[in-house]
């Protein structure tokens, strides 16, 4: 597997990211020292009485982009396989489900109702783009790249030319991720279409995770 880094990153982070720990060393830490920004409910538009839970945490940008953009993180994983990928989603998420979903009483969602929606395989973690928050707290950071160079050299991202491709070869240098819980309802029912919507974006993940 080759995973590598172009000069656009500069020395010293280049460095740091070339010697990354395992993911559940930094899934750990994410969570350990994650600042929580806010959580919301966001109910389904397509299905009546099905809600998810969304948070946004703040972490410091050397620990974002251990996370984010080395060999042996999130997107890393997806890299790998879509097997390996949703292991590493389903590690982060059972260590910070729980924190997450006792932050913030909602009154149309108990902290057990969000907990499963967080611990659901469709959960998903990603950063804060911009134009997809709730509150000034979440409004997120990153949009789509206006250049094409390359900064994480896999041998796949970086050889695509459609827009996925531009975004999967970036290695952004940030502070804030989304986390977004699996649509469910008050029986405690995983909306299934979620879940094979879910799988169907694990594997394009591996093509080209974005």
């Amino acid at each position: 597997m080759t995973w590598r880094f172009s000069s656009a990153l500069g020395a010293g982070r280049r460095a740091k990211l070339e010697v990354s720990p395992p993911f559940d060393v930094i899934a750990q830490r994410v969570v350990d020292e994650m600042e929580i920004l806010c959580t919301h409910t966001d109910p389904c538009a397509e299905a009546a009485g099905f809600t998810r839970i969304v948070s946004c945490i703040r972490v410091d940008e050397e620990l974002f982009d251990l996370f984010f953009n080395s060999e042996s993180g999130y997107r890393g994983g997806y890299f790998v396989s879509p097997e390996e990928g949703r292991a590493a989603n389903s590690l982060l998420l059972s260590v910070a489900a729980e924190s997450l979903a006792h932050f913030k009483s909602h009154p149309d969602m108990t902290s057990m109702h969000a907990e499963q929606s967080l611990r659901a395989s469709s959960a998903k973690c990603w950063l804060a783009e911009v134009g997809k928050g709730f509150c000034s707290s979440c409004v997120g950071k990153w949009t789509v790249p206006q250049d094409c160079t390359p900064e994480i050299l896999n041998g796949r991202w970086e050889l695509g030319s459609d827009p996925a491709s531009r975004s999967g070869r970036k290695a952004p240098f940030l502070n804030q991720l989304r986390i977004l819980g699996a649509f469910v309802s008050d029986g405690r029912r995983v909306r299934r279409k979620t879940e094979r919507d879910a799988s169907a974006a694990d594997t394009r993940a591996w093509l080209v995770i974005v």
